[in-house]
């Protein structure tokens, strides 16, 4: 007896942290921010360690194992392989930490919300936090706020409805995840009339907050998959009135909302006039193709395409774009062909257990006979939804957004699980070994994601800390405990650099032994990430600093190649033949860098003038002589 109320209690406890991490991520800013990750990785780990002892207290205990859960573990086996192998080990980390969450939420789901009921459960809270952050959305649209909690977000986003995420784009796959979701079970659920009204008014709200986020792609992606929806359920017998209604509705509101909005937002007039067209994105995905290229099969390493993109880009795009705005191109820059194959093989997996199970889930009915049933309302809207994902993945990273990502495996799992209703193939009963062997993959697991999430948070807290520190001294001090916590990070490394270096830039007594030591960190951070120019611009900076100009030139060469296209690469260049007074060479790297950063680079201008000035002046001497 005991062993059944200690399996009934650890069950409902995965059903709480599920929940729970379902709810937390979309407030947490999507859990973008290191330390809200570690939230979601310790709801993730905890959930695990039920499911562990749920496989030694049930009796019967039974596995389901659907052919997408083979996709799922070879991606996982794959991905440990390549982070390995990996380069840049701390970036290749901190993509496996992710992974390692969205495993395990998977097979936790898969083999824990199973019941009838969980799949209401899931959807209804993705539904309610959806709704509270469309709501959210539609305030920051109305009052032009430009906060998220206490979080300030870039001016770039003003005006726009991004609810409790930093980035519009991150909150309209939230709303298509949940939309589908709400609409299904408001046309095809089995619901009463309050649950029914207040689903109506969820699906009025998202609307709203989709429109709010001005958001190009999500309107595309959302629209897309919403007329799946409606034309599959127009298909359905008993169902195609209300399915007729809601999308006419739902045409003229789109056709007034469009022509709206079209009048007071450029970002939209744009999207009807292409010629007006200029999305940066457009200069990021060439440089994700060549990275790509450049490892066609197996990939640059997991997370890799940021750091490379400064040695591939044309020069359009200065900043760094973080990841590809692409889903399918960063997979592909990240984990090449091979990688890529794998996560499409999952999708396509899904899609086919849809089709296998959609007559399963369904309720006998005709016209005058309802034929509503939850279960057809969460794999309709659950199967769109993911729809909806992808075709926004093609202008965007949702799948980079720990919410949102989390979210659409919980989804992924629970279509696998509805399988079930299909065929009892997939149920698989461990022996002795195999859960032995599992309890302690599942430990391990645990282990590394919570503490691997947990530390780098830590980490992230004090490199925050050292920003804000008023003294040079206080902002070592607290560079040195993150590097004491995360050794292998090249940017901490940097950072005890330049304070070094800019310490010894004021020339106080001990500054050859200041540029000495903050060379040493340069070095340490080139050495970490071979990938990244700037610890070699800095490394010359310091040696012109101390008189060794022909050692310098070497290095500022080897930062012009890491980074052939980069304003701040090019100025410094530029920068350091002006010691050497080689003035046709400050022009020649001013006037490049000026060319591809046109805006905000007062420094290479102030060279350029002096440049030309200097060698207007030695032609005049040359001509008096």
């Amino acid at each position: 007896m005991w062993r059944e109320r200690m399996d009934v209690g650890c069950e409902r406890g995965i059903h709480v942290l599920s929940v729970v991490l379902l709810v937390f991520g979309p407030l947490a800013l999507g859990g973008t921010h290191a330390e809200f990750f570690a939230v979601m990785a310790g709801l993730g780990g905890g959930a695990l360690l039920l499911w562990l002892v749920r496989i030694w207290v049930k009796p019967d205990f039974t596995l389901l194992w659907p052919p997408l859960a083979w996709a799922v573990v070879a991606f996982l086996l794959y991905a440990v392989l390549r982070g390995h192998e990996a380069v840049l080990e701390y970036t290749a980390r901190g993509e496996l930490l992710q992974i390692a969450l969205y495993g395990t939420v998977f097979f936790v789901t898969l083999n824990n919300l199973n019941r009838q009921h969980s799949a209401n459960w899931v959807a209804g809270a993705l539904i309610a936090v959806a709704t509270f952050a469309a709501m959210y959305g539609i305030f920051q649209f109305l009052t032009k706020s430009g906060h998220v909690w206490h979080f300030v977000r870039p001016a770039s986003y003003a005006g726009r409805g991004s609810g409790t995420y930093i980035c519009p784009n991150h909150l309209a796959g939230l709303l298509e995840i949940a939309l589908p979701l709400a609409l299904a079970y408001l046309l095809s659920g089995r619901l009463g009339h309050l649950a029914r009204i207040l689903l109506g008014y969820a699906v009025l709200v998202m609307i709203a907050g989709l429109v709010s986020t001005e958001s190009r792609g999500g309107w595309a992606a959302a629209a897309l998959s919403l007329l799946v929806l409606l034309a599959v359920l127009l298909g359905q017998r008993g169902q195609r009135l209300p399915a007729l209604i809601v999308l006419v509705l739902l045409t003229v509101a789109a056709g007034w909302i469009v022509s709206e909005v079209k009048t007071t937002s450029t970002r939209v007039e744009k999207a009807f006039n292409p010629d007006k067209l200029d999305d940066p994105r457009f200069n990021i995905w060439p440089a994700a193709v060549k990275i790509w290229q450049a490892n066609f099969w197996w990939g640059a390493g997991p997370g890799h395409f940021d750091p490379l993109f400064r040695l591939h880009r044309d020069g359009v795009i200065q900043a760094r774009p973080g990841n590809a705005h692409n889903d399918y191109l960063d997979t592909l820059a990240d984990y090449g062909v091979a990688g890529a194959a794998l996560v499409a093989s999952a999708f396509v997996l899904v899609f086919i257990g849809v089709f296998r199970v959609w007559k399963h889930v369904q309720r006998e009915g005709d016209d005058f006979r309802s034929r509503q049933s939850n279960r057809t309302a969460f794999v309709l809207g659950g199967s769109i939804a993911l729809l909806s994902l992808l075709l926004h993945s093609v202008v965007d990273f949702n799948f980079h957004i720990p919410a949102n990502a989390t979210a659409a495996v919980v989804i992924m799992a629970l279509l696998a699980a509805h399988g079930r209703f299909a065929t009892e193939d997939h149920w698989v009963r461990p022996g002795l070994a195999a859960r032995t062997a599992i309890t302690a993959l599942g430990l391990v697991v645990a282990a590394w994601l919570s503490h691997g999430a947990f530390l780098r948070a830590q980490e992230r807290t004090l490199l925050a800390r050292a920003d804000a520190a008023p003294t040079a001294a206080a902002q070592l001090a607290l560079l040195h405990r993150a590097h004491a916590l995360e050794p292998a990070n090249a940017e901490t490394c940097f950072a005890l650099g330049e304070v070094q270096r800019v310490t010894a830039w004021d020339r106080p007594e001990n500054y050859r032994e200041l540029a000495t030591e903050a060379m040493e960190w340069f070095d340490r951070a080139a050495m970490l990430n071979p990938y990244d120019s700037y610890p070699r611009l800095r490394y010359g900076m310091c040696l012109d600093l101390l008189g060794d100009r022909e050692l310098a030139t070497r290095h500022f060469l080897r930062a012009l190649e890491l980074d052939p296209n980069g304003g701040f690469t090019l100025v410094h260049v530029a920068w350091h033949y002006a010691q050497l007074e080689d003035w046709a060479k400050v022009k020649t790297f001013t006037e490049r860098s000026v060319k591809v950063q046109p805006n905000d680079n007062q420094m290479a201008r102030l060279f350029l003038a002096t440049a030309i000035e200097r060698l207007a002046e030695a032609k005049a001497e040359k001509l008096i002589r």
